[in-house]
């Protein structure tokens, strides 16, 4: 049967847009589906980079407030980030180092060990703990730590400086002394390590070594208050007064007033016979309500070698009435020679006899028989200091004690006519 054309063409229209809708509705439907499922992973995407720019910007701040030593503050953040990331070692770290500079040692010690279970060799973390230690006078664990330092990095001179001081804390100076010797070899230029060698040196009493070890410090730094103290303390022993004297004034010219060293700098100037210094710088330590026994009667020898008697007299009894020292003999026998040389005997005799009974020293006994012989018309009891004189070692005055022996005993066989 024929079919128009037309209606060929209309039913073929017809048709195309039938398919045509139903591809429209497939390919929608396609749509959506890619939309859901490109929403379901996208958003968490998204979702941790905003969580990860929000850490970052924690981190950041919490860095400054770190910079601005407002360590709190800074604690806060570093512990949300830890909750986002709870392995990672620069927070742990960071939180760490804001307990220690807090002083909440136990809970830094957590975190810095926290870090360790991490990563074994961490070296920021065994040196941290190494100073805890050392700061709670844990020194066996504060050397465990270095022990480990050094293992792993043995050209370190602050691990060697560090465990130098942990032996030394455990009474172990000749290991002390080893590892400050080792720091040192690896680093000349540090003055910590030069003072602390010098010091140990002169203890025990290596001064041709601690004279050596302070020249290299005082190359380095020439107004080191440590070392021209260590140095005023070396020329002590070898009674070098006017290196003394220079090696103090020169550190308490940077506005230093320890009283050790100006007790020194005092009795260095009186050795030296400069009296106005010697007392000037002795004064002020008593003006600082600082002085002691020893203070005052070096302002007594001083006062005495400027025939100041009175003032001489007054510090010697002060130094006597403070005395707690093994210098009380001295102290009294001083004291007996003023009375001396004011023809005060009796005095004299006194003061001679507590000085015999602090410290029985045999020259005690020879003034004591002068001071006897000088103020008793009785002879006997010179007589007998003498003879208690020569039957001791002491060859000082022996030759003037025999000749007067023989005079005293004429003068009392004359005296029985």
């Amino acid at each position: 049967m024929f079919v128009p054309v037309k209606q060929l063409i209309v039913e073929e229209t017809l048709n195309l847009l039938q398919r045509k809708s139903r591809l429209l509705q497939l390919l929608t439907s396609s749509c959506l589906t890619f939309l859901i499922l490109l929403s379901t992973t996208v958003t968490p995407l998204i979702g941790q980079s905003q969580d990860s720019l929000s850490t970052a910007k924690m981190y950041h701040e919490a860095l400054e407030l770190m910079n601005g030593f407002q360590f709190d503050q800074a604690l806060g953040l570093l512990s949300e980030c830890h909750i986002h990331d709870q392995e990672n070692t620069t927070y742990l770290l960071k939180i760490a180092y804001c307990n220690f500079q807090m002083g909440r040692y136990p809970d830094a010690s957590l975190f810095y060990k926290k870090v360790l279970s991490i990563d074994s060799l961490n070296t920021n973390a065994l040196s941290s703990l190494g100073s805890i230690y050392e700061r709670m006078s844990n020194y066996q664990e504060a050397e465990s730590q270095y022990i480990q330092l050094i293992g792993i990095d043995s050209t370190n001179s602050y691990y060697f400086k560090r465990m130098g001081y942990a032996s030394m804390r455990l009474n172990k100076p000749l290991q002390g002394i080893a590892f400050f010797i080792r720091a040192h070899e690896l680093n000349e230029g540090d003055v910590e390590i030069i003072d602390q060698l010098s010091d140990i040196y002169l203890a025990m009493n290596e001064l041709e070594y601690a004279e050596r070890v302070l020249q290299k410090g005082l190359n380095i730094d020439p107004n080191n208050i440590k070392l021209l103290y260590n140095q005023a303390r070396l020329f002590q022993k070898r009674k070098d007064y006017p290196t003394v004297t220079h090696a103090i004034e020169k550190a308490m010219a940077q506005g230093d007033t320890s009283d050790y060293y100006q007790m020194m700098l005092g009795v260095a100037y009186l050795r030296l016979d400069s009296l106005d210094r010697s007392i000037f710088h002795l004064e002020r330590i008593v003006s600082r309500g600082k002085d002691s026994d020893r203070t005052h009667h070096y302002l007594g020898l001083a006062y005495k070698a400027l025939d100041d008697m009175e003032k001489s007299i007054e510090h010697l009894e002060l130094a006597i009435e403070l005395g707690i020292s093994e210098q009380m003999g001295t102290y009294q026998s001083d004291l007996a020679s003023i009375h001396m040389s004011e023809n005060q005997f009796k005095s004299a005799i006194n003061r001679y006899k507590k000085a015999y009974q602090y410290e029985p020293k045999s020259e005690y006994l020879f003034h004591l028989a002068r001071a006897c012989d000088l103020y008793y018309r009785d002879k006997k009891p010179a007589l007998k200091y003498y003879d208690q004189y020569l039957a001791s070692n002491d060859q000082k005055f022996r030759e003037y004690s025999t000749q007067r022996i023989k005079q005293l005993k004429e003068i009392i066989h004359l005296s029985k006519r």
